[in-house]
């Protein structure tokens, strides 16, 4: 088999591959053939990468025999070398632009390898690892949600998680008691129910210039900026307020949620003190460390303003530092922080415009590969556009049903607390 027919038959395995995307439980046939894909596809990656530094040997040898001084580009011919070759992320997607018209850059030629590439009709090349993983940071980096949340990484487009949602004062569950010496111990049996969590694709298409392609530093920053800030923003609003369908479950879409009736007579579209107090005596106490609040921007003027009578005393600030206006805001509220979102949280007086949480109770899933991203050979000659492609797959819900009531009372209490509707 050559080179051409090796590739081929990569494509084949692709496309065959493809055909398993959409199935959520695999039977032993399918395991059985997906196992064969894997083994022939890393023989033929094996066998690829072996023929390729073989030809680059025998040109590299023929150049030196011939005692040339035609300028060529240098690379390192290892597998291992996470750039390529390229000094930067622009000069890559500037290479990848020119191949587009034939002309070919030897480094994507030597490190284009079929683990690294995209074959067939989205024929691409994928970006090296440290460009990548450039984009990545973002995504999952402290800024991003995600980070919150109790991320679990997995090779599978679902993962199934055993859920307690048994307290430890209810009568059902694992128990403790209060033995006598010498007296037997009290059988008690835990109880576990189940959580699936799917991950949903999500993709971010970023078109690029003639013009930009020449500028290979401009490039690198649009190209760096675009594509991470549009994946980040989708992956946090659909922590926040995702439905479950096709993307995660946010927590305002939570069974887990405890939402907070607003005052008596309380004007239409505000947030006042007494609703601060209350969300946050709602929150699970073990959870309040780790809570921040969730507001959207035009939330800030409510805080800002606020304040609370002590008796005959003035009205005392609740968000102004002791300097007054002069002063930045304290950034935290109640002793936690304010997070201003300005995706996923909602408009002023609907629910979800203000939220106090523990974003360790959502359950989230990222696939190993991490974000994916391929480069298109396919120029759009009317628009003078090239097209690059990133995606990731990302799950996420809480599994828990209900919220909390403490073992003497009755009021719910959740990790996720936000503040009804005032209209």
């Amino acid at each position: 088999m050559n080179l051409k027919e090796m590739r081929e038959r990569m494509s084949e395995i692709k496309n065959r591959l493809a055909e398993f995307d959409a199935i959520e439980n695999y039977t032993d046939q399918d395991v059985e053939i997906i196992n064969g894909l894997n083994e022939e596809f890393t023989n033929l990656k094996t066998n690829i990468e072996t023929k390729e530094k073989l030809i680059s040997m025998k040109e590299n040898l023929e150049i030196s025999n011939r005692k040339t001084e035609t300028a060529r580009v240098e690379v390192k011919e290892s597998a291992e070398d996470r750039k390529h070759g390229f000094k930067n992320m622009g000069e890559f997607f500037k290479s990848v632009a020119q191949a587009s018209g034939g002309n070919v850059d030897r480094r994507l030629q030597v490190y284009n390898n079929a683990g690294q590439t995209s074959i067939g009709e989205d024929g691409g090349f994928l970006i090296p690892t440290d460009f990548r993983s450039e984009v990545a940071k973002k995504v999952t980096g402290d800024d991003s949600l995600l980070s919150r949340t109790r991320l679990i990484n997995t090779s599978s487009n679902q993962i199934v998680l055993p859920v307690s949602e048994v307290a430890p004062w209810d009568a059902t569950g694992v128990q403790a008691y209060w033995t006598p010496e010498l007296g037997d111990y009290v059988k008690s049996k835990s109880e576990f129910g189940q959580a699936t969590i799917r991950l949903h694709k999500l993709t971010a298409l970023v078109n690029v210039s003639e013009e930009l392609l020449e500028d290979a530093p401009a490039l690198e920053s649009f190209i760096r900026s675009e594509a991470p800030d549009a994946i980040f923003h989708k992956v946090n609003s659909s922590l926040i307020s995702g439905n479950g369908i096709g993307k995660p479950q946010g927590f305002l879409n939570s069974n887990f949620k405890v939402a907070i009736a607003k005052e008596t007579d309380q004007t239409a579209a505000t947030v006042n003190y007494n609703n601060i107090v209350k969300m946050y005596s709602a929150m699970i106490p073990s959870a309040i460390a780790r809570s921040v609040w969730m507001v959207h921007p035009e939330v800030l003027p409510q805080l800002r303003l606020m304040a609370f009578k002590t008796g005959a005393d003035s009205p005392v600030p609740v968000y102004i530092g002791p300097n007054g206006a002069a002063d930045a805001p304290y950034g935290t509220l109640l002793g936690r922080p304010v997070m201003v979102k300005m995706g996923g949280t909602k408009a002023l007086g609907d629910e979800g415009d203000i939220s106090l949480v523990d974003l360790s109770y959502l359950y989230t899933a990222v696939k190993t590969t991490g974000i994916k991203q391929d480069v298109s050979t396919h120029v759009y000659f009317d628009r003078d556009e090239v097209l690059f492609k990133f995606s990731i797959r990302v799950g996420g819900l809480c599994p828990f049903n209900a919220p909390v009531i403490p073992e003497n009372g009755t009021v719910n209490m959740s990790g996720f607390v936000t503040l009804a509707t005032r209209d």
